[in-house]
């Protein structure tokens, strides 16, 4: 009995393809390993699970993150209950899991918001060097890290500041100015 050529090809192709699909080692699934960063729910320092929670930001659900008593002592112990967050990094207990270990000690602190005053929107604050200024329409320019800036202040300001230029000293312009409306030029505070 003897083969046609193409039955023997695909005999040939189907026991290289066998030996591709055996010959491939099929890896073990690995942990994930994530960044936490979020606000601090609750803890539990002591007894048989410590473990904290935290509100995760990116999907706005609250994550457990299980550590060992020392770690826990450690990151948590004589901190206040109120306005903290974590950072730090987990692992999957297994490949399939959704508990979480810490890896290492997670970083615990406070926030402080820090905030600036409220501005009217036609004031803004002005500081750099001098190095053009128009004595009889009041504008100048200055410059920050290289950068030229115009403004319009006030005509006599800006006449002082073309003398000052004039004898190539060194002029400087720092404050709060707000917009004046009825003189169209900004105005110190």
């Amino acid at each position: 009995m003897s083969l046609t050529l193409s039955k023997q090809l695909f005999l040939i192709c189907r026991f290289l393809w066998l030996f591709v699909l055996f010959s491939i080692t099929i890896e073990a699934k690995e942990r994930k390993m994530i960044r936490i960063s979020g606000e601090l729910v609750s803890w539990e320092v002591e007894g048989e699970n410590p473990n904290f929670r935290f509100l995760d930001p990116t999907n706005l659900r609250e994550r457990t993150i299980h550590c060992d008593s020392e770690t826990m002592r450690l990151s948590f112990g004589n901190k206040p209950k109120t306005n903290l967050y974590v950072e730090g990094k987990a692992t999957q207990l297994s490949p399939t899991s959704d508990e979480w270990l810490c890896v290492g000690k997670p970083h615990v602190f406070q926030k402080f918001k820090v905030s600036s005053p409220v501005k009217t929107s036609q004031s803004k604050t002005v500081q750099g060097q001098v190095v053009e200024a128009d004595a009889t329409t009041g504008q100048i320019v200055y410059l920050v890290r290289g950068r030229r800036f115009y403004l319009t202040i006030d005509p006599v300001e800006a006449k002082s500041m073309a003398e000052a230029l004039a004898k190539l000293e060194t002029v400087s312009i720092d404050g709060e100015y707000r917009y004046d409306r009825i003189r169209r030029y900004y105005v110190k505070d």
